[in-house]
């Protein structure tokens, strides 16, 4: 059955078919159109009172916008046996091996994954998660100790759109594919995000007071909005 709410489209720019969603917003007045990173697809947000065919002709108003944030994340990069990805910033080899016995270890230039029943990726990436996670406990532990401030809860996040996240009752959330990032990269979203428990703005204060934690902050922004779209290309399934 047909939503009443939103209804689904495919828009065809430059021999690219792209899936567009147009979805019926109660509480918008204004047209909207987003890009679906994890799905990599349109999403239009209309006013209820609007056509569906009306956010289509929206949608294709701005086709070319679109097509480039589709193009942006062309190829998909895959884990799959001898594949190359970036890991902690360098570029590591995939290499599976059936093995009884589950394992992950690295060398310089491959990650190695033991396992049977085809549960490799799987293991890859529990084992991604793990690793990341440890490595966030002692960079916000040591943050947090030089600003005196006080971190209650530590999660990983899968989010498509953010790379840290805060709140006033102490909760950090950081997203675990930085763990393709140099880890300097990291080190700055943790910095940023433990920043705003003292200041929460992005004022000259705050600026000041990443820097005291990350000197080369602006080195890390930088690599981040040169690559962000390759940490969220690569994909497990």
């Amino acid at each position: 059955m047909a939503s009443k709410s939103q209804k689904n489209f495919c828009l065809k720019y430059k021999n690219t078919a792209i899936d567009i969603i147009v979805k019926k917003n109660k509480l918008s007045r204004n047209y909207k159109f987003t890009f679906d990173k994890k799905h990599l697809r349109g999403l239009v947000s209309i006013p209820k009172y609007v056509g569906f065919n009306e956010g289509l002709t929206f949608a294709k108003e701005n086709a070319e916008w679109i097509y480039k944030q589709v193009n942006s994340f062309s190829p998909l990069i895959f884990i799959e046996n001898n594949s190359n990805i970036l890991f902690e910033g360098r570029t590591k080899k995939i290499i599976f091996e059936n093995d009884t016995n589950t394992n992950v270890f690295t060398t310089k230039n491959s990650l190695v994954i033991k396992g049977k029943d085809n549960k490799h990726k799987i293991i890859l990436k529990d084992w991604m998660q793990k690793r990341a996670l440890s490595i966030l406990e002692n960079v916000i532990e040591n943050y947090s100790k030089n600003l005196k401030v006080h971190v209650t809860k530590i999660r990983l996040s899968s989010s498509y759109n953010y790379w840290g996240y805060c709140n006033s009752a102490g909760v950090i959330s950081i997203n675990w594919r930085l763990i393709f990032a140099p880890l300097e990269v990291m080190h700055y979203i943790v910095a940023h995000e433990l920043s705003h428990l003292i200041e929460f703005n992005h004022g000259d204060k705050f600026w000041r007071q990443v820097e005291s934690l990350c000197p080369d902050y602006k080195k890390q922004i930088k690599w981040l909005k040169k690559n962000d779209n390759y940490l969220y290309r690569v994909r497990f399934d």
